[in-house]
């Protein structure tokens, strides 16, 4: 079964327009968090669904998009999560050592974020052995994927001709 590609000729073309690759990849990085902007958008309309009102805490005033590495070069990863979650093991002796570094571990949260003290999330998106899941940022992801990779495609577009008209 063949696979066919419409318009991948406009886009190698413009990539070797802008020479740079630095560019292209500003450019996939805008373009990326505009789309996982719609999941958020969701995410933040499924967990009002579930807040406590009795609660101060707000999980949906901490859900943000974020950002990442990747260790392949040229990968652009973007992330939709809560605030105060995992950090990672700095890169010392010690951690090297133990086989830490560069692993996540869990924090308790901070209550100087929007929503305060968050911690719980992850218990409510994946339930725990005595309450089930309550997901509501999977579901965000999983219900909207074609308008992601639409409104990425669309915006990438506008991005690489925004970086072309710089030049």
């Amino acid at each position: 079964m063949a696979t066919e590609i419409e318009g991948l000729d406009e886009v190698l073309a413009k990539f070797q327009q802008l020479g740079d690759p630095r560019k292209s990849k500003n450019a996939a990085t805008r373009s990326a968090r505009k789309a996982m902007n719609i999941v958020k958008k969701d995410a933040i309309a499924n967990a009002k669904a579930l807040d406590d009102a009795a609660s101060p805490e707000r999980i949906w005033k901490n859900i943000t998009v974020k950002a990442s590495r990747s260790k392949d070069k040229g990968v652009i990863v973007m992330k939709v999560g809560v605030k105060g979650g995992a950090r990672q093991y700095v890169n010392t002796k010690r951690n090297r050592r133990e086989g830490r570094a560069g692993q996540t571990y869990q924090t308790a949260g901070d209550k100087s974020n929007p929503g305060g003290d968050t911690w719980y999330w992850r218990m409510v998106e994946l339930g725990t052995a005595h309450s089930a899941a309550a997901p509501f940022l999977r579901p965000a992801l999983y219900n909207n994927l074609s308008n992601v990779q639409s409104t990425f495609t669309d915006a990438f577009s506008i991005e690489l001709d925004k970086e072309i008209d710089k030049l």
